[in-house]
């Protein structure tokens, strides 16, 4: 039923505003040939549109197109009142409907009103009582429309508002949570780049001031090769292929000029939680910047490989170089210099991992062996 109030709403919407100087539509049921003549042509000369039925159900496929039903009460087949009540149960119940009645009694009257009748016209009928009726619904109709027409659009307003409401709130949301976010990456930042900083100072023995300076620097670089990795993934995990790549061509860079050291880094590319991302380029660039001081001399040739591989959840990478001789400490692991704390400080404390070094036969190499864990582990 309520399709069928907003079907008829949408389709006689105009005629809210319209006045009674307007032709409405007007749908006469009445089995008597000679009545439904003499109705139409009254109505007719009144301005009204008439569209004339003889059966009650024949009213049904007009309810869509008309202002008001003129409805005789004695119809045969279904009576005028049971087609009133399906009118205005089923069909429509804002269609104003006029009972003809030739009843009169009051409980005729009780049960026309009680079919849901707006109104009744005693038979026989003056036609000026008729017209001024039948113009009295109309404008009471439109009235009905209008305000039904105002609620819809209330309603549509409210919805709409709604909305706007709960978008607005979940922005708000979101922004919130993006401002903690945020203040969390600050922190735990400048955090790190506070324990870099702590790190050069208490180097002993203490380097060169432009020395210090330079590996704090090339620390830093890699941290800030995480954060645009980060932001090219939509902050979703951190490529290590493309920080390793990124980070062994721009140290070589910055210390050969020509072709005599070259970089390869092959294997998977998984990619790690931010805090297990920003530890491993740490470590990387420990391992890279170790090789290209120490493993080729200021004229020897070489490559420096970095491998990775997975097996389960357990990330393996191999950081190697083919340069002058094996560079082992007494313990028999790559010396690494200071660089070997901060190594291995990182690989167990941030990686939750182990530090390897394989036998090789020429050069160095250095085994980092960890789990992959999410941030939310």
């Amino acid at each position: 039923m309520a399709d069928a109030v907003e079907k008829r709403v949408e389709f006689r919407e105009a005629s809210a505003t319209r006045t009674d100087d307007d032709s409405a539509i007007i749908l006469v049921a009445d089995d008597d040939p000679d009545v439904r003549r003499m109705l139409t042509d009254v109505l007719q000369a009144h301005g009204f549109s008439v569209i004339a039925v003889a059966r009650g159900e024949d009213t049904f496929e007009w309810l869509d197109s008309v202002d008001l039903v003129l409805l005789d009460a004695l119809l045969p087949g279904r009576d005028g009142w049971d087609i009133c009540r399906e009118i205005k149960n089923v069909r429509n119940p804002l269609l104003p409907v006029i009972m003809v009645t030739a009843r009169t009694e009051p409980e005729d009257v009780v049960r026309t009103f009680a079919a849901g009748a707006d109104d009744y016209v005693a038979k026989p009928f003056e036609f000026a009582e008729l017209t001024a009726r039948i113009k009295s619904r109309l404008r009471v109709h439109r009235a009905e429309l209008a305000v039904h027409i105002a609620n819809r659009q209330l309603a549509e307003v409210a919805d709409q508002n709604y909305r706007l409401f709960e978008q607005a709130r979940r922005d708000a949301e979101e922004r919130a949570l993006l401002l903690r976010e945020l203040d969390h990456r600050v922190r735990n930042n400048l955090s790190v780049i506070m324990g870099l900083v702590r790190m050069e100072r208490n180097r002993q023995p203490q380097s060169p001031a432009p020395e210090a300076f330079a590996r704090l620097e090339n620390r830093l670089r890699s941290f800030i090769l995480v954060h645009e990795a980060l932001r090219r993934q939509n902050y979703r995990g951190v490529p290590i292929r493309d920080v390793a790549e990124r980070m062994a061509q721009h140290l070589r860079n910055s210390v050969d000029d020509g072709d005599r050291i070259r970089v390869e880094v092959t294997g998977g590319v998984p990619v790690l939680g931010e805090r297990q991302g920003f530890a491993l380029a740490l470590v990387l660039n420990e391992l890279i910047t170790n090789s290209l001081q120490h493993g080729f001399g200021d004229e020897g040739r070489g490559c420096i490989s970095i491998s990775i591989s997975e097996e389960g959840n357990v990330i393996c990478i191999d950081v190697a170089d083919d340069g002058v001789g094996d560079r082992r400490s007494a313990t028999g692991a790559v010396s690494l210099g200071s660089g070997r704390s901060i190594v291995e400080a990182l690989v167990h404390g941030e990686l939750g991992g182990t530090v390897e070094y394989p036998p090789t036969e020429k050069g160095s190499c250095v085994r980092l062996l960890f789990p992959q864990i999410t941030d939310d582990d």
